[in-house]
Parts: C-alpha cells; structure tokens; sequence
C-alpha cells in the first residue's frame, strides 16, 4: 500500500510563505527599475507556486498594461479582483487597461467602482477624465479632473489633463491657466510645455507659442508631436525652412506620425513640390482632425492609369473641395471616359450642365457596387494630374456654366444704370481657421465707391448681425436677392455670381464657385494662406481668372484692402 502524501508542515508554509514575499519584493523592485522581463519572470515563478496570489496577479496585470498587452492584462486584473473584490487600485488598472483597449465605457465602470471603494483615489478620477473626453462627454471630464485635483492639489497631470479638455470646451484662457498652474508645480514639464504652446497657436500667438514648444523640447528632446507642431508653428510666421527642418525631425522621431506628414504634405503642396505633396496627402484619412470618411467597398482602388473601366470619383471634404478638385474632371474624362461622380446634391444641376457625359450622384448615398468597377477620392485626383507647375497649363478659364436665363432674370433684377455690379462674401465658418480668413462686412465696404458700384450679397450663413450693423454705422446698401438662398440653392446662387460684373470675396467656398464659373474674381487671403494659394504671388495656378491678395503682415487687412480699393478704382475705370 502506497505511503500517503505529508501533510506541509507550519514551518514549510511559513517558508513558502517568506519565500513568495522576498520574490513579490523582488519583482516589485524590478518592475519599478523597468526591467520588465525579469520582473515578468518572477511574478509567474510566484503564480506557479501560489496561482491565487493576489500582489503578483495585480502586478502582472499592470505590467502587460505597460508593454500594450492590454487584453492579457484585463485577464490578469480581472481574476485579481475574484480573489480580492474590494481592491480600488486594481479595478483603477484595469480600467486604465480597458481604456488603452479604447473600450471607454467599460473603463468608466471600473473607474467608477475604484471611487465607490476609495472616494479618494486621485488616479482613477483623473483617468476617469480621460475616458469621458474620449467619450466627447467634456463637461463631466472637467468635473472629474477638478474632482483629481481637489484631492491633490498639487496634481501636474490632473491641471495638464484640465488643460485638454478646456481646449475641447472652447475656453483657451482658461486651458493656457491649467498648463501654466501644471508648470508651476512641474518647471521641467514637456507635456504641459507642449499643450501651453498648442493652446497659445489657437490664440494666434505664435511667437509665445514657439517659445512653449522650445521649452519642451529642452525637457524632451524626442517627442514627435511637439516638432510637428512647432512646424505649424513657424510656417505660420513665413519661417519656412525652420518648418521644414521641424517637419523632418518630427518624423525622424516617429516616421509613423500621422500629423506630420499630413501637414507637411500641405506644405509641400503650398511650395509647389506637388509629386511629394500628393504622395503625402494620402496620410489625411489617418489624420483624426481630417472630417471625412473613406469609401467602404471591396472594389480595389483606381492605379492611376488612362483605362476603359467605370471609375467612381466619391466626395470628400466640404463643398468648396468638391468645386476646386471638380476641376480636374474635364481633363479626366479624357483619359477615363466612362465617370461616375458623387458630389454635395447641391452641386449636381450645375455640375450636369457643365459636364453632360458623367454621370453624377448625390454624395449622401451608398451606390451599388455593381455600378463600377474601380474608385478613387476626388481629392487625390491631382496625384494623377498635377505633379509639375506645367501640368496647370492646362487649367481652362472656366468649366461650370451657369442656368443662362437664369442668370439673365437676375441680372435684369439688379442692375441699376451706369453701375457695376459686384457680388461681396466676407467670412469663413470654417471652425478652426475662419477666423483668420475673415474680416467685417463694414471694414470690406469702405473700399467702394458706391456711385458706381452696386453691391450684392454673397455671403451665406446668418448674417443679420452684420447687415445690421452696415446700416446702423454706414449708408451702404448691400442687395439681399432674396429669390436665392445662397447655402441651399447653389444652382441659383452660380446664377446670382454670374450675374455680377466681379466677385470680391474672403476664402470660402464663395470663390471656388466664382472661379469656375470663370467669373473676375479678386480674393483676399491672410498671411499664410490655405495651400491651394501657394507661397506667394497674384495668380492663382487653379483658377486664371482669379487675383490674389495677401496680407504682408499677421492680421493686417489694411494694406490688403487699400491695394484692392486702387485696383478695383482701376478696374471701374
């Protein structure tokens, strides 16, 4: 009969025991010191020998969390937390974990449950923060990062966290007073160095904002971002190579980081490199402030090649990109005869009479895939043909045609003898940089002389507050044609534009449509315009008809409307 196993002894559990702690303190040490693999090694020598060991479950967890294998490490926290339900700081992990697996929700839960057992735990109000501002659930982040810092008010992290989500919020000044609190507590903070001078770039302070991206270079020399961002930064203020030489460090840095070559593809584009620029705008659909989607379809991409087969040209970006890339397409259809085009619906009347042999669809539909055989974004359609300065020899003076009778309605409506009529636009509602590219309704106006000129409103969008104060301050009349509805109506608005003499307007899609049309055209540009400008110069390489002019200082629009008023007196004349 076979001997039974000995029961282990007090003395051998004790020894067991003394023997697991020396290694949890081992590996603790390790862990901290970095040494990942080592520290690794021992927390599962540990589990062999006691497999419900809640320290080395726990540390595990957060170590897998460290070298991203985040579902390993919720496995790991998860069966920690069946040993000991009541531990804050692991279900806080494994929230942190789940928030690195982009699963916000559920990181929330755990969050939540790591306050419920410690109120105090000042890391998982701060994470929870993060999650609801991934969640875009802004004003509940701002309450959890207060809520961090109430705790400890000292908390670097919780006023640099505050700092993003007030940018979120629209509330800059109060943003760049939580980065400046973090760097009071942390001198030698990168981070809140880095988000101070974004926030201090979206106030139109680039020279301050330089000085915040140079500082967290001096505390951390090799994060990506912030030279992609100073690169922004100096193209800003003309400081072209020096962006250029940001751009290059940045991606030498990462050469993965989406920001950096997005915004130097622009910047390629802009100094007229196009066969770099096109190659790098690809890098938009990774860019998380790019607002369109790629098409889904399982037919494989167009190889840029002159070819038989139905190729689908499919929108993106907002209506004036459609206008502006829609005028590569009569020399598309050359090489590409049969052209299945979606664009804005608003644009289809116009874009039909223009362009009678493609087919075009509205943009907000899902067209069967049966219906082509190959596709491309409207915007890579310079890839294809506009590599060289020459290709834009080719450019036509115009290529949509407005409704002819129309048009003539309307300019018997407003003509009024021996008047010129010009059609004014003033603003851009784009949300990030529209600011910079516009300028008042009254400040525009005084550049006419109204005995001579009529002038009709192309500007779309609300705009009461401004034709109320034109007629409170000034005895300009600006003609409302009411019959058209500038935003809805584009065919109707291409006939009011064609029914001027000439366009005044700021960058919006106003010009686009105005230049195709091949309508005279005088556009007024900030200091560094949109790439589509170029660098410099009177001409525009897209639209011939169009006459630039820029700002020779930032937010100067004086010297750009007092050489507009003498050529437009000249233009009358």
């Amino acid at each position: 009969m076979p001997t039974p196993p000995k029961k282990p002894t007090v003395n051998n559990l004790e020894s067991t025991q003394i023997q697991v702690t020396a290694f949890t303190q081992e590996g603790l040490r390790l862990h901290q010191q970095g040494n990942f693999d080592e520290a690794q090694a021992i927390y599962e020598k540990i589990l062999h020998i006691q497999p419900d060991h809640f320290d080395a479950l726990q540390l595990l967890g957060v170590l897998f969390a460290q070298v991203k294998k985040y579902v390993q490490a919720v496995e790991l926290l998860s069966k920690a937390l069946e040993i000991n339900p009541n531990h804050a700081g692991a279900y806080s992990n494994r929230g942190n974990a789940l928030k690195d697996l982009r699963q916000f929700n559920e990181a929330l839960v755990n969050y939540d449950q790591a306050i419920a057992i410690d109120p105090g735990h000042v890391g998982a109000h701060s994470n929870r923060g993060i999650a609801l501002k991934e969640l875009k659930r802004f004003d509940e982040a701002l309450v959890s990062y207060d809520q961090a810092i109430m705790l400890k008010p000292d908390y670097v992290d919780g006023y640099t966290n505050r700092g993003n989500v007030l940018q979120d919020l629209k509330r800059p000044d109060e943003a760049l007073a939580s980065y400046d609190q973090a760097i009071i507590f942390n001198p030698n903070h990168a981070g809140a160095y880095s988000n101070r001078g974004n926030v201090l770039q979206d106030l139109k302070r680039p020279d301050e904002a330089l000085a915040s991206y140079d500082q967290a270079i001096i505390f951390n020399p090799n994060h990506a971002g912030t030279f992609a961002n100073r690169g922004i930064t100096l193209q800003g203020l003309k400081r072209f190579d020096e962006a250029l030489v940001s751009y290059e460090q940045a991606l030498r840095i990462n050469p993965d980081l989406v920001t950096a070559h997005y915004n130097l593809s622009l910047f390629n584009l802009m100094r007229g490199n196009f066969k770099a620029g096109w190659q790098g705008y690809e890098w938009r659909w990774l860019n998380k402030e790019f607002d369109s989607e790629p098409l889904k379809s399982t037919k494989p991409a167009w190889d840029y090649q002159k070819t038989n087969q139905r190729l689908l040209v499919w929108a993106e970006q907002g209506i004036g990109d459609h206008i502006f890339f829609g005028s590569l397409l009569p020399e598309l259809l050359a090489d590409v005869p049969n052209l299945l085009v979606q664009i804005d619906k608003r644009l289809i009347p116009i874009f039909s009479r223009s362009l009678p042999t493609i087919k075009f669809y509205p943009d907000d539909i899902k067209l069967p895939e049966s219906d082509y055989d190959v596709h491309v974004p409207i915007g890579s359609l310079g890839k294809y043909l506009r590599n060289d300065e020459k290709d834009f020899l080719q450019t036509k003076n115009k290529f949509l045609i407005s409704d002819k009778t129309k048009t003539q309605t309307i300019r018997q409506d407003l003509s009024v003898t021996k008047k010129l009529i010009c059609g004014i636009s003033w603003k851009s509602q784009n949300e990030k940089t529209g600011a910079g590219r516009s300028l008042s309704l009254e400040r525009l106006t005084t550049i006419f002389d109204t005995k001579k000129i009529s002038l009709v409103n192309l500007q779309y969008g609300d705009i009461s507050e401004d034709i109320n104060l034109l007629k409170f301050n000034s005895n300009v009349d600006l003609i409302q044609y009411e019959p058209v509805d500038n935003f809805n109506d584009l065919d109707g608005f291409a006939s009011l534009i064609d029914a001027c003499d000439f366009i005044i307007t700021t960058d919006n899609s106003t010009i686009h449509l105005s230049s195709a049309l091949g309508k005279k055209s005088f556009l007024l540009l900030p200091y560094v315009a949109e790439w589509r400008w170029s660098l410099d110069g009177a001409d525009s390489l897209w639209y011939p008809s169009t006459r630039l002019y820029r700002q020779e200082k930032i937010n100067d629009w004086d010297s750009v409307l007092q050489k507009l008023k003498t050529d437009i007196k000249r233009f009358v004349n």
